[in-house]
């Protein structure tokens, strides 16, 4: 298998007909039978990899080249989320253009190309996955969300965490799941999982959601002027799964599927399981 169909399975999986901007092909690699795979990879473990004999390298955060239009995709990403959930679009396109800007101009700066390149230079293939191994992620944990809260309208907040504890990448992850806006006994109301959309947004988009029904936002992770900001707006619940837990909920099931075709997969940097 080379590294185009392996990004092709996982843009399958994710329901994805092609390449987003946070998915890249950093170098392009042939018949690939062992991976070295992980949440945050570097270029210490690019060359451990190479010294190991794996035939490419695949990370969740390797953000490349095309990231440079990353404040695009995050904002069709974020209007596209907020519809789905009620909120009318021309509030959903008001809410999130100011912060994918404010992303957009940040990818402006990077050196987004220095571990493509590195891998180019030591011949490793490499690939970055990351929008399609969120919405995956998000989808499975969404499912799971719908079903507890179905015919329950008085779910509590501690029953939505020990949903989430069900899953092993929660389970045997470093930090625990944790509510940061709201209480073991708040109900949580509609809940919604937010993995995807590149990055976290701000909080003009979640006054919006809870603004047009949403009770409860499951997150992979919340700054503290965002919560401060969620706290103070007093509409909501906050629960945060956990970055690690949370992205590799999503790319382990693709991991799944490159080893179900055949490729040997070991799983480091971060990935829990």
């Amino acid at each position: 298998m080379n590294t185009r169909e392996m990004t092709n399975i996982a843009l399958k999986l994710a329901g994805l007909s092609e390449d987003t901007v946070d998915t890249e092909i950093g170098c392009a690699g042939e018949d690939v039978k062992r991976v070295l795979a992980g949440i945050d990879m570097s270029d210490a473990t690019l060359l451990a990899a190479k010294q190991l004999g794996y035939d490419c390298v695949a990370e969740h955060h390797g953000i490349m080249g095309k990231a440079v239009r990353i404040g695009e995709q995050m904002y069709k990403d974020h209007i596209r989320i907020m519809y789905e959930n009620g909120v009318p679009v021309n509030v959903a396109q008001k809410a999130i253009e100011a912060r994918a800007k404010q992303e957009s101009d940040k990818m402006h700066s990077k050196n987004l190309n220095r571990q493509a390149e590195f891998a180019k230079l030591i011949g490793m293939p490499y690939v970055g996955i990351h929008t399609p191994a969120d919405l995956i992620g998000q989808r499975i944990v969404q499912e799971r969300m719908d079903a507890l809260t179905k015919d329950k309208p008085f779910t509590t907040l501690k029953e939505v965490v020990d949903a989430l504890n069900e899953f092993p990448e929660v389970r045997s992850a470093l930090q625990d799941p944790v509510i940061r806006v709201g209480s073991p006994d708040s109900y949580a109301g509609k809940v919604v999982v937010l993995f995807a959309g590149v990055t976290g947004a701000c909080p003009d988009v979640y006054r919006a959601m809870f603004d047009y029904g949403v009770g409860t936002l499951i997150m992979m992770h919340m700054n503290d002027e965002n919560l401060k900001a969620v706290r103070e707006q007093n509409k909501g619940n906050i629960v945060i799964a956990g970055h690690m837990a949370s992205d590799s909920i999503g790319f382990n099931r693709i991991l799944d599927a490159w080893e179900a075709a055949g490729i040997e997969v070991t799983r480091t940097g971060g990935i829990t399981r």
